[in-house]
């Protein structure tokens, strides 16, 4: 196997969490809009068999329930023999070989089970569902393929004949001979159920959709579930290796804000900067130190546990030094332009000490993009962007929101348009203070009223930013909700004329 695709493959394996759930989410956010008028695969077999559809629709979702059920026994039996660390690893376990249990029928159960759950989700979605079984089972078999690489190296000819005597990921019709064998060995720990019970919410779901028609049901309650089980395998699965960077040192490998989050102005008018103050601030984005040289302070200090955001600092300050305004606008991502590779090596890279330049030199990408969009907090504002403005269906909306003259305009449109289905879904479902409780620790709640919901402060606050304040001169929002900064004359201070 050559080097590039055995490296992609290891990609493929240690951020398999984020692949899995991004086919998840394509295939549904197909199903739920561009094929969302065409009949569910339940209906559509029902209707092959000559059954009414509200009946076809019912037996649909049961059979989910179902297949939730055989999932979650199967996940739930394999976790507790695995154990969570060996599971959620983000590098392959060669400390042992497993070959008792659920692992005398399959090699690889828990990839089962989930195909089992994928294939019960796929009944209650149109004819594009059947993609999603298909597409993991796909991402599967590449998974399996690199552990197997490993696998084969740690245990040579035990895993050779454990490879002979059991199939990969489907059972054969041999494999009910060691089905009792298997059956006999069925132990349930505490660490399995926990870090297993994914689906276990659909059940209950299913049944209540099947009761009411509505898919909507299902998702409610299983989800809160799902993502449970996404944090906790993503705190499990990090490498807590000395030998290896730490969850810290990872995020400090780059730039994580390309721009200051927080508001200068206030900064400015809290302190009443004066010509012979020494200001000492957080570099961050560099955008707020930058914005304190308006008041002509005797000194500027910048630091950052960061060395990147210093790197970051130092390259928008040659900008400034050596470029024009419109020109500054354009390299710093404002104003579009080709050019920016270019600019950086001709024009600016002289200007910068040895690290940043080193810094610099390895990123062409965040450069020809646009130093203010280089951040790891501005990628997360684009999926936020893409998954969220955009899944709700309000991309044309929220320009519509920009080019309003009127508060009371704006408001009408919020009113009409903003809110419905998906908004309160997302507020009083995936923002309840039930769900959060399961997401964090109480304790980030210890002082917060009994009664205090998450979802109604985030829908007043988004109501507030929408509706109530000057929307175009707030470039945070203009950002966040666009990509881009609304007009020139409300850019950040340090970036105006």
């Amino acid at each position: 196997m050559s080097e590039l695709l055995l490296k992609a493959r290891k990609f493929e394996f240690e951020y398999r969490i984020f692949i899995s759930f991004g086919l998840v989410l394509l295939i549904s956010a197909l199903s739920f809009t561009v094929f969302a008028r065409l009949p569910i695969n339940s209906v559509a077999l029902g209707g092959l068999a000559g059954l009414p559809a509200p009946l076809a629709l019912s037996l649909g979702y049961l059979a989910a329930a179902v297949a939730m059920a055989a999932a979650s026994f199967l996940r739930v039996w394999s976790g507790s023999v695995l154990t969570s660390k060996r599971m959620m690893s983000f590098a392959v376990k060669t400390d042992e070989l497993l070959s008792s249990g659920p692992y005398r029928l399959v090699r690889n159960p828990i990839y089962l089970a989930d195909l089992v759950a994928f294939v019960g989700f796929a009944l209650c979605l149109p004819p594009v569902g059947l993609l999603l079984p298909v597409l993991l089972s796909l991402h599967y078999t590449q998974l399996i393929g690199y552990e197997e690489i490993s696998l084969r190296e740690e245990f040579g000819p035990a895993y050779a004949a454990y490879e002979g005597r059991v199939p990969r990921l489907i059972p054969r019709l041999g494999s009910g001979k060691a089905l009792k064998a298997a059956l006999a060995e069925i132990t349930i720990t505490p660490d399995g159920l926990r870090h297993n019970a994914l689906y276990l919410l659909f059940i209950p779901g299913f049944i209540l959709a099947a009761a009411t028609g509505r898919l909507v049901w299902a998702v409610a309650a299983g989800l809160p579930a799902v993502v449970d089980w996404a944090v906790v395998h993503t705190k499990i699965g990090i490498v807590k290796d000395d030998a290896k960077p730490s969850v810290k040192a990872k995020m400090y490998e780059g730039v994580l804000y390309a721009s200051c989050w927080e508001d200068p102005q206030l900064d400015r008018a809290a302190f009443a900067i004066g010509r012979d103050d020494v200001v000492f601030s957080i570099t961050s984005g560099g955008c707020n130190a930058l914005a304190f040289l308006l008041d002509d302070p005797r000194k500027v200090i910048a630091l950052d546990v960061n060395p990147h955001q210093n790197h970051l600092l130092e390259l928008k300050m040659a900008a400034f030094r050596t470029l024009a305004h419109g020109e500054a606008l354009e390299f710093f991502g404002v104003r579009p332009c080709s050019r920016r590779v270019a600019i950086y090596r001709r024009r600016l890279r002289s200007a910068l000490s040895t690290g940043a330049a080193r810094f610099w030199d390895g990123r062409p990408k965040e450069v020809a993009r646009g130093i203010i969009h280089a951040g790891r907090y501005e990628r997360y504002m684009r999926l936020l962007r893409r998954t969220v403005v955009a899944g709700l269906g309000k991309r044309r909306l929220v320009e519509r929101l920009f080019e309003a003259e009127s508060p009371a305009e704006r408001e009408t449109l919020y009113r009409e348009k903003w809110l419905g289905l998906r908004w309160k879904f997302l507020t009083k479902v995936m923002l309840s203070r039930r769900l959060n409780v399961l997401l964090f620790d109480r304790a980030f709640f210890a002082y917060l009223d009994r009664d205090f919901s998450f979802g109604r402060h985030f829908a007043a606050k988004a109501e507030r930013a929408l509706v109530r304040l000057p929307i175009k001169e707030n470039y945070f929002l203009a950002y966040i909700l666009l990509g881009r900064y609304y007009h020139e004359r409300f850019l950040p201070p340090y970036l105006r004329r």
